[in-house]
């Protein structure tokens, strides 16, 4: 069995996930922030089994991560379930296994790469810089084929930002201060283990964003 992560092992996937997602590689960033966000899904859920105990992070982090993927357009209210799917086909959402958000990360990206399986990109659409499952934006990556679900590199920074501002990470020290898009910058003292903060600070940043947001995001 493999050691659980450190607090200082959890440091160390942020900063890689933050510097992969600022160099345009968003599929390495997720491989860096999987184990710091299972580490810190075992904190929250002990005595639950590891695939249960990371769907159960996501979809609590939920409001979080639409909010951020759709700029501020989207408040998902806690504990609401979201199946994505092609054409209202309820009966056949995408990825299988159910369809929520937790679902398709946990089976289609977080498992392929713990088991040195490649992701699977017909199914994904990596690459844009906003949107998540089945909703896009304009002049933001084109027309989204069926059966395929967007994971953004503002999906892919919402879970990094889910583990910082975890309460069971509160102690977490940042290698700085982290900046989004140029337009905001995130408090390394403030951030970790306070999602109050982050949610106010995001609430900022979409008063000010506009249509071609840049793609800059980054830690100093």
């Amino acid at each position: 069995m493999s050691k659980q992560l450190s607090r200082i092992g959890i440091e160390k996937r942020i900063r890689r996930a933050l510097e992969c997602l600022q160099q345009g590689d968003p599929e390495d960033a997720i491989f860096h922030i999987a184990p710091a966000l299972d580490a810190t899904a075992k904190k929250r859920y002990p005595d639950r089994k590891v695939g249960k105990r990371i769907k159960e992070f996501i979809f609590n982090e939920q409001p979080l991560i639409y909010y951020l993927s759709m700029q501020g357009t989207e408040l998902i209210p806690d504990g609401i379930r979201i199946v994505i799917v092609d054409n209202d086909n309820v009966e056949n959402p995408i990825g299988g296994h159910g369809g929520e958000l937790a679902d398709f990360i946990y089976h289609n990206i977080r498992c392929a790469q713990a088991h040195g399986e490649e992701i699977d990109y017909e199914l994904i659409d990596f690459g844009r810089n906003f949107g998540i499952g089945r909703s896009s934006f304009d002049n933001d990556g084109g027309d989204l084929e069926p059966g395929r679900f967007i994971v953004s590199s503002a999906t892919i920074l919402a879970l990094i930002l889910s583990v910082i501002c975890a309460p069971e990470n509160k102690r977490l020290k940042l290698p700085g201060d982290i900046s989004l898009y140029n337009r905001l910058t995130l408090s390394r003292s403030e951030l970790p283990g306070n999602k109050s903060y982050l949610m106010a600070e995001l609430g900022k940043l979409f008063t000010k964003t506009t249509n071609h947001p840049p793609r800059s995001i980054q830690h100093t």
